[in-house]
């Protein structure tokens, strides 16, 4: 009863409001497909459904552990994939410049050449 505004003083149905905190609760849950459905929700509100009982699971730590340790390995993953990008990058550049240097070198143009002159 804690978490109910004290601007209500006693004026307050206890029963509704520990039904909104335990939707409440619910509705924090870490794992995603633990939490109730919007239609589900609404229908607790609405006393329509029992709303369960929130027990607080100790599980949900090791499932913030897991979802971590998840998180840092596809931030790995992507470190590498842009690492290997930027790798193929550097040697598709790398490349480039040494056939174009070879290209010079196989058909030298001599400045004393009729190349010259037929370009001009």
């Amino acid at each position: 009863m804690e978490l109910v505004d004290r601007r209500l003083g006693s004026d307050f149905n206890k029963k509704e409001a520990m039904a909104m905190i335990n939707v409440a609760l619910l509705c924090t849950n870490v794992t995603s497909n633990l939490r109730p459905s919007m239609s589900s929700v609404v229908s607790m509100l609405d006393g329509r459904t029992v709303v369960p009982e929130f027990v607080s699971d100790s599980n949900e730590v090791m499932d913030e552990k897991k979802l971590e340790v998840m998180r840092q390995h596809y931030y790995q993953k992507e470190a590498n994939k842009i690492s290997k990008s930027q790798t193929q990058s550097q040697s598709l550049l790398n490349d480039s410049q040494c056939i174009a240097s070879s290209a010079s070198n196989l058909y030298p143009i001599q400045s004393d050449s009729s190349y010259w002159e037929e370009t001009n």
